[in-house]
């Protein structure tokens, strides 16, 4: 069984797992199949997994996929993912920070995430290419960012989340699956990057993208790099127009990016016309 065998592994490197750290692994080996399945992983795939720890899941893509690139920042697991790997020339071992390092380019993600960086992770798909993930998340957080406008759950995260991509919670996943028992109840999610249909929502991610702005400069900025797919103003000033006519107010076109509320996206969004023409 795959969870004496991690038992094992673990044992004979003298590796100690703590749950208060994020370091529950899964070690059962029908629900990796089930994330794996949810990802879609083919051949043709090549796959990214976040945080491999002992390479229970690694293993398992690596049967699978035609590429696997498996980034673990805690250097006490790569002994035992170097050993697991070595005769697996479709796998790449990556030591590093997945939050601060240049991912190689990617189909699919594939992971058992952290607690403390799922959310970093979802924003940082925002800015990367990819066809489709499948991540174990904590439930609440998946709760969070799968939520519908007007839900209890709905937040600032869930509208970030529904611009860029379509969020569905799949399965709650039993404690029994991880070696040692995880500090919450988990969900595996899927994510899928969401087509672009109307300049209000081009404009909006381009808004949301750009954090460090003020939001009249984010806006104006965004939306000459959305007219050039959909129409309208091209020239900043004609954009800055737009975005003074908004009637947004002062106060808020003076707030950066990401202090902005919900309810200050709720504005801009509501501001943003179907069409700029």
């Amino acid at each position: 069984m795959l969870r004496d065998e991690t038992l094992r592994i673990l044992e004979q490197f003298e590796v100690r797992l703590d749950s208060g750290l994020d370091e529950q692994h899964l070690v059962d080996a029908g629900v990796i199949g089930c994330l794996i399945g949810a990802a879609g992983v083919e051949r043709r795939d090549t796959v990214l997994e976040i945080g491999a720890g002992c390479g229970n899941i690694t293993e398992a893509l690596a049967g699978i996929a035609g590429k696997v690139f498996a980034v673990e920042k805690n250097a006490k697991f790569l002994p035992i993912l170097e050993e697991r790997t070595a005769q697996m020339d479709n796998v790449t071992l990556i030591h590093g920070d997945a939050l601060r390092i240049r991912l190689p380019p990617f189909t699919r993600l594939v992971s058992n995430l952290p607690y403390s960086i799922c959310e970093a992770v979802l924003n940082r798909l925002t800015r990367l290419d990819f066809e489709r993930a499948a991540i174990v998340v904590s439930s609440s957080f998946a709760g969070i960012v799968s939520a519908r406008e007007g839900g209890f759950d709905f937040s600032r995260l869930s509208l970030v989340a529904n611009a860029f991509f379509e969020i569905e919670k799949l399965w709650d996943v039993s404690p029994a699956a991880y070696y040692p028992t995880p500090r919450g109840p988990t969900s595996i999610i899927t994510i899928a990057p969401r087509e672009v249909e109307e300049w209000s929502l081009d404009v909006l991610r381009g808004v949301l993208l750009r954090g460090r702005m003020k939001l009249k400069n984010a806006l104006r900025e965004s939306i000459v790099d959305s007219s050039r797919e959909f129409g309208g103003p091209y020239t900043r000033r004609e954009a800055g127009k737009l975005v003074e006519s908004a009637g947004l107010g002062k106060a808020l076109l003076e707030k950066r990016v990401a202090r902005l509320s919900l309810r200050d996206l709720l504005l801009v969004r509501k501001s943003l016309k179907p069409s700029p023409s």
